[in-house]
């Protein structure tokens, strides 16, 4: 039984990814919260707390448009296809990591809180999107 609010992704393939993503946050100290998306923006699950004023929707669609934007500055570039993109702020990192199987093309967005330094959270998030790979991988 599919979403209706995700297209061609299944609640057992959201389940398996929301799990996966729940590990790797309590798994990486600095991260605030992790969204996964598809391609075109849709929400797949994400860990953002109630508490926090972020609309997922608004975020995934944001985070897939990024996501496209870094892919064609990197092919504009001469860099061949982008494998993940950071945005720095005052208060932490966001970084987006391109997924991409057979079936899906995804878009993992990670937010860091201000403590955390490049290298763990690119690390961290490529940790992140192994799992969601392998699980992506065996799901067919």
């Amino acid at each position: 039984m599919n979403n209706v609010a995700t297209p061609l992704i299944s609640n057992t393939l959201r389940a398996a990814c929301l799990e996966r993503i729940k590990e790797a946050q309590s798994g990486s100290g600095g991260i605030e919260f992790l969204l996964l998306a598809t391609s075109d923006g849709y929400s797949i699950c994400h860990t953002i707390p109630a508490s926090q004023d972020i609309q997922p929707s608004r975020l995934a669609a944001m985070a897939a448009s990024f996501s496209g934007i870094s892919d064609g500055l990197a092919a504009n570039a001469n860099k061949q296809s982008a494998n993940g993109s950071i945005i720095e702020t005052g208060h932490g990192l966001l970084v987006c990591r391109q997924i991409k199987s057979s079936r899906h093309e995804l878009v993992l967005l990670a937010a860091y809180d201000k403590s955390t330094n490049h290298g763990l959270a690119l690390w961290s998030l490529n940790n992140a999107a192994k799992q969601i790979a392998n699980v992506l991988e065996h799901y067919n």
